[in-house]
């Protein structure tokens, strides 16, 4: 697949569906790459132009030295959408895609002709940026992050979906132990600096939040702080739902994904 030079790196993306559909772009959580779409990428690129990428230092895109920001991950993005001459484009970001979803909105307005923020927050979660950056330096000083990947998936997916879909949990968790270090690190420390609450307030495009009921990570409560600061955003709690909506209730999050989508783009 290939690779676009963007903003100081080279970020892995792929590109598929008609030429001359509206653009969706899909960015992916941390500790995970393009391949996180798995469960709609087929759907979505027969209706639109589908661009999935992997984040800097995730997947097959480069870890150049942490410490990473919001701003430098949205700027990665601008430079794809650009470079690709995609824009505007409907962007849907889950985790720290809806991070970066957000602060493109804030940079570069002009890119984004609407937004779905999904499992995500406008401040960093389990509260400071001292913990995300504690969580960073324990990363690197034991230079191993596989302690992590029990509780990280144990937030991510329900039970149900543990036993009722192995394969998928195989793959996400070769997705996380595959995440370089580099990589990680950097991106831990922009969602600990992360700061958009109330910031896009007057941004005129069309916004989406859904939000897991049972996501301890970026909650219900994360979610309604977000759609408090965006007058016209409409926010959606999916139930029996842990982080990694996408995977973890599928059957519910497509379906509504599909609907904002031909709402928005006008293709019904």
């Amino acid at each position: 697949m290939p690779h676009c030079d963007v903003n100081g790196t080279s970020l892995h993306y792929q590109l598929e569906g008609p030429a001359g559909a509206p653009v969706v772009v899909l960015s992916n959580s941390l500790s995970t790459d393009l391949r996180m779409w798995q469960p709609q990428a087929a759907g979505l690129s027969a209706r639109y132009r589908l661009l999935r990428y992997d984040v800097r230092g995730h997947g097959q895109s480069p870890a150049t030295p942490a410490p990473y920001s919001a701003a430098l991950l949205a700027d990665d993005l601008a430079g794809l959408i650009t470079g690709l001459n995609l824009g505007p484009a409907h962007i849907v970001g889950l985790s720290l895609g809806g991070m970066t979803a957000q602060m493109l909105a804030l940079r570069q307005p002009d890119l984004v002709a609407s937004l779905c923020l999904v499992a995500t927050t406008c401040a960093p979660p389990f509260g400071t940026a001292a913990a995300w950056a504690k969580r960073a330096d324990e990363v690197r000083q034991t230079g191993d992050y596989r302690d992590v990947v029990e509780p990280m998936l144990d937030r991510w997916l329900t039970r149900r979906f543990r036993r009722a879909n192995p394969a998928g949990v195989a793959l996400i968790r070769e997705m996380i132990l595959a995440t370089p270090m580099e990589g990680y690190v950097g991106a831990c420390l922009a969602i600990g600096g992360l700061d958009v609450c109330g910031k896009l307030a007057t941004f005129p495009r069309p916004v989406r939040i859904l939000a897991g009921e049972e996501d301890p990570g970026t909650t219900v409560e994360d979610a309604e702080r977000i759609a408090a600061g965006i007058p016209h955003a409409r926010l959606t709690v999916v139930p029996h739902c842990r982080h990694l909506m996408n995977w973890d209730a599928e059957a519910e999050f497509t379906p509504l994904l599909m609907h904002w989508l031909a709402e928005v783009t006008g293709r019904g």
